[in-house]
Order: C-alpha cells, then structure tokens, then sequence
C-alpha cells in the first residue's frame, strides 16, 4: 500500500510539473547566466557547455557524481555532501520521491533539480571497450547563421558573413567519450577556421579519468588555473564557491582557453593524484624590433576572430607550453589538495610601460601553486586556498557557507591577493574576476520563510590598492544587492531586484507565468541611474514581453519576445538573457535606442532529429541562424 501511494504521488508531481520542466530548467539557466556576467562580460558564453543544458540532459540519480552535481550549479556543498551519504548509507534510490528524505534537501531546491534527474538501476562501471562503444550514444549537430542586412563592407565581403558549425559526441554514459567541433565565425574565409577534438576515459579500476585532445584544466579555488565555468557575484549561494571536474573534455568553441595534450587523474582509496601536459599555439599580438632582431609578446587576444588581415596575422602566433599537477587527499578531515602548473612561452611577454601593466606576467615562464582546502564542520562547509605565483607573490581567498535553518541560509568569503601576485588562467571570486590587486569582502543571506516567499541579500566590499585598466588610481567599491520572489503558486512568480553599486542604481520587476498548459508569458522592466562625478545623470531602461509555447507531448515548440530600450550610452546597458537554439545561449547588452523582436521555432521529427531555427530583428539587422541535431544509440 505504501508503495502504490508513493507511485500516486510521483505520477502527480510528474504531471504538475512536466509541462513546466523545460522552462523551470531554462529560468535556473537566465538566472546562473545573466549573474555570471556581473563583472566579467564573456563569462557566460560557454554556460551551456558546461552544464550541458540545451539538448535537457538528464543524470541517473543512482550514478551522478558529486562533482557532476557540482557543475549543475544548484546545490550548496552540504546538501552535495548529503546526497552521497545518504546514498551510501541506504543504497541506490527507488523513487524520484525519495528525494524528500534526504537532509537538507528543502522543496524549492527539489523543485530546481528535479528536471535534470532521471532514475535508473545502477550498472557496472567498466564493462567492456566493445560494450561500451556498442552501447554508446551518437550526437551529430550542424549549426549555420549570419546577418541578411546591416553586413560592414569596408573589410570583408557578404560572401563571408556567416557562422558555422559542426559537432560529433560519442557518449556511454559518461565513462567513454570522443568528439570533434569545426567551427568558422562570422567573417572568417576559412571553412574550418577553428577545430577541437577529444577522447575521455572514467572510471576503470585505478584510472578516475584520461583526457587526450583537448580539455579543460579546474583547480582549487582559481587562484591558480581555472578554465571551467565558474559564477560572478550574485544572490547564488554557489557563486563563492568554485567545483567542479578537475579534467574535462572541452566541448565549447573558446579558441584559446583550453589546454590541448593528455590529462590523467588516478585514484587509490581517500588519495589521488593528477597530472596534465599541453602544448598549442594562441592568438597574440606581437611585435618587433628590427635593428635588435627581437620579437615579443605585448598582449594575448582571447576573441577567435580572425577576419580581417590583422587578426589573421595574430593567429596562432605565440607557442604555449602548459603542464602541472594535483595531489588531493580525502578524508574525515575533508579534502585537501596540492596545486601546480607551469606554463613557458616561445616569445617573452612584454607589456607596453604602463602604471597598471608594472606587475603584470612577463618574461617567457610562469608558474604558480596552491594549497586548498574544503571540510564540512558544525560551523558549516569550510573553504580555502593559498597561493603563491613564481616571484613568491601571495593570494588567498577564504569561505564559509552555512545552513543555519532549513529557512536560512548564509554565506561569507574573504579574499586577499596582492598587488603583485598574477596566474595566466586564474578565475577567482573577485571584482574582475582575476586574481591579484583586491582585497574584499563577501556576504550573502537567503531566506525562505515559506515556499511562497524568498528573500536574496548580499553585499561585497572590495579596495584595489593599484591602478587597473579602468581606473587610474587606488578604488575602493562596494556593491548591496536585495530580491524578493513571491511565488504565490506553481504556475507564478514575481521577483523584484534592487542594487547599489557607488554611484550607480538598478532595479529590475520581472513576472513569470502559465495562464494554460504549455504557454509560460514573461514581463519584465529594468531601470538603471549613474551618477556622474561631475554631477550628471545617466539612465538606461529595458521592457520586454515574452512568450513560451512548448504544448506538452507535442514535437513543436516556440518562443517569441519583444524588447524596447533607451539608454543614454553604453555606460548604462542592460543585460538581458535570450533564448536560442539548444546548445546555444546568449546574455547580450542593449544600449542606445531601439527595438528588438526575436523568435524562435523548434520541432522534433520523430525520436532521432531536431531542427530549429531563430530570426531577430533590431534596427537595420536581421540576424538568423538553424540548426539540427541528430542522436542515435542508446
């Protein structure tokens, strides 16, 4: 009798919340994306890589990872840390249901991650090579676009004016995977401008995970390399606190960050061991002194843009050479791991002589190392790290995030990185999101006092004692930030944003709805005032109306908007995330004055293929782009 209650119950949430899961997945996505961006403005462009969102992959509750739970960016440590135990503890889940069991696990946060959860019995971790490549699941994607009007002449032709991109993952249930992307950008002449390719093995006896091709390289807190995608400042609880997979395959199109070698991660018991080796060319701007006969490195260009004769004169035109390590112990201490990586350079990096470039990287090597550290204690999940870089400069950062009642929960992290200490790939919790030259402070307060009810506090103070790109001098800053979400029912919600951030004010009104079964209606208003240190004022205001069309258990589905801004300048843009096609996302500024409509159409034609397309309009530029994908296999 239990069970067919139970069975009632999970055929009951399943129905309230199918036609829903899509779109409560995608506004977990704008809400991670557009708070990515709060400093570092590219931050989000690979979001959808990294969580692989866009095609709704779904996770075996009875096998996902902590770390794979990690990089879906909706969970806190602790309740991280509770899920694994209480799945060692009582065996694989039986019900989706079950959920509700495990500690710390509130209902809001079910809710979230319920989309991407699928249950299946557990099956043997290394079966073998043949089975595995039988089993396997293929995904094809080609994707194409570009601009029918509003096209610059002056430097590359119509002809050329289009992006393009194909990919191939091969995928058996995350233990074997190979892939390859190609992938030209608008302008460029090449057809496959850029190329990536992988193969990744998990999980077999000592092997935890082997890399060769390309891949990304995450560690510690990122003070000393981090290439994976890591949150900015927001209301997110997570956002303080960087995890993730230490290796992983770089699916993504960044052209330069990532390394490209062989990565391998082993494991005995509570310890591991880890290292990678790396070798590819970056873009770079290099110059020359032809009496000495010398050449250099002034600055690393990160775009992949290679249109014009310029750019295509920087491409691939600085040798990097990257390799490092990771020892990590785990025990009831918590985990504790050893950091190291070095990276040479065919030309040395020269800077132009400028007071925010006096310690800046240069020469032709650099190294950096850390020590961190991570444990759950009675005073809450406890995080650190300590770096240093290859002048013996200094960086830490220090955390605590801290359930106090199921209704509230906190968290704080202090951050010290002096004025000399650099890393090339570094990705830490900070103003600009790189380490060195801040000193700062971290608070943030959530509380649910009922599922109707939310509140989101936080506030960050930060004092960079050396002139930056953007400032001349010594900056102090600060930054206050208050949301409140009234979500009187499953199928509303409201939310309203305030911040304060020096001279500049912001506040946002957004609504979401679901008048009828597969129809989400969305409004949203945004505002934002500068005040000028010469007395004038700045404002920049965003509307728009968005409507969601995605019938349950229908192939079809559609989502149209409509979005009106006036701004005074580009000091006063206005971050707003788009829907696009699956596997593609995009957070873009709107500034100035105008009017812009999209919409995007998707159709599943039958259990094997998906086509979809997207047309947007604004000023003079029509922008489009389609797209199929293919899976087939398991």
């Amino acid at each position: 009798m239990h069970r067919v209650n139970e069975a009632v119950l999970m055929i009951f949430l399943l129905v309230m919340i199918g036609h829903n899961a899509v779109c409560q997945e995608e506004e977990e996505m704008e809400f991670i994306a557009e708070g990515s961006i709060s400093s570092d403005e590219s931050n989000a462009s690979n979001i959808n890589e990294t969580r692989g969102i866009g095609y709704f992959k779904k996770y075996n509750i009875n096998s996902i990872s902590a770390s794979e739970l990690g990089e879906l960016l909706l969970l806190t440590p602790l309740q991280i840390q509770q899920f694994i135990l209480y799945r060692k503890s009582f065996g694989d889940f039986i019900s989706l249901m079950e959920l509700q069991a495990v500690p710390d696990w509130d209902p809001n946060t079910i809710r979230k991650i319920l989309p991407v959860l699928t249950l299946a019995s557990e099956q043997p971790l290394a079966p073998e090579l043949r089975q595995r490549i039988k089993e396997g699941e293929h995904r094809a994607l080609f994707r194409t676009g570009g601009q029918i009007n509003g096209v610059p002449t002056d430097t590359d032709t119509l002809d050329h004016q289009y992006k393009q991109l194909a990919s191939y993952r091969f995928n058996f249930r995350d233990l074997l995977l190979w892939g390859i992307t190609i992938e030209k950008d608008a302008g460029e002449k090449k057809l496959a401008d850029h190329y990536s390719f992988f193969t990744s093995i998990s999980k077999r006896g000592m092997l935890k995970n082997l890399v060769l091709g390309d891949y990304t390289v995450s560690m510690g807190q990122g003070l000393v390399h981090w290439q994976g995608f890591a949150l900015g400042r927001s209301s997110n609880m997570m956002s303080v606190y960087r995890q993730g997979a230490l290796f992983r395959a770089h699916t993504g199109t960044d052209e330069n960050r990532f390394c490209r070698g062989v990565a391998i991660q082993l494991q005995k018991n509570a310890f591991e061991v880890a290292a990678f080796i790396s070798k590819k060319n970056l873009d770079a701007n290099t110059m020359s002194d032809t009496a000495k006969g010398t050449r250099w490195v002034s600055a690393f260009l990160f775009s992949g843009l290679h249109r014009t004769n310029s750019e295509l004169e920087d491409r691939k035109s600085l040798g990097q050479f990257t390799a490092g390590g990771n020892i990590r112990f785990n025990n009831r201490l918590g985990k504790s791991s050893l950091n190291f990586v070095h990276t040479g350079f065919d030309l040395p990096i020269k800077k132009r002589d400028l007071p925010y470039n006096r310690f800046s990287i240069s020469g032709s090597n650099w190294q950096n190392a850390s020590i961190d550290h991570a444990v759950s204690t009675r005073m809450g999940f406890m995080f650190a790290e300590l770096a240093i870089d290859k002048h013996f400069q200094r960086a830490m950062v220090i955390g605590l995030v801290k359930s106090i009642d199921p209704k509230l929960d906190v968290c704080m992290l202090y951050r010290n990185m002096g004025i000399r200490y650099r890393s090339l790939a570094s990705n830490v919790f900070s103003e600009s999101q790189e380490a060195g030259n801040e000193k700062g402070f971290f608070f943030n307060l959530n509380y649910m006092p009922s599922p109707m009810h939310r509140f989101e506090i936080y506030c960050d103070r930060f004092q960079q004692d050396w002139p930056t790109f953007s400032t001349p001098g010594k900056r102090t800053g600060s930054i206050y930030s208050f949301q409140y979400a009234w979500r009187p029912n499953k199928k509303t919600e409201f939310y309203t944003r305030i911040q304060f951030q020096n001279r500049t004010f912001k506040i946002r009104m957004h609504a979401s709805m679901t008048p009828l079964n597969g129809v989400v209606l969305r409004l949203r208003n945004e505002m934002i005032r500068i005040s000028k240190s010469d007395g004038k004022m700045e404002n920049g205001q965003l509307a728009f109306a968005e409507l969601i069309f995605k019938p349950p258990l229908q192939p079809v589905s559609a989502s149209i908007r409509c979005s009106f801004f006036e701004t005074d300048g580009y000091a006063t843009r206005i971050y707003a995330y788009e829907r696009d096609l699956p596997s593609y996302h995009v957070v873009l500024p709107h500034h100035g004055t105008g009017t812009k409509a999209y919409v995007v159409l998707q159709y599943k034609m039958g259990k094997f293929m998906q086509v979809c397309g997207k047309w947007s309009i604004e000023k003079n530029k029509n922008d489009w782009r389609v797209q199929a994908i293919w899976q087939w296999g398991a």
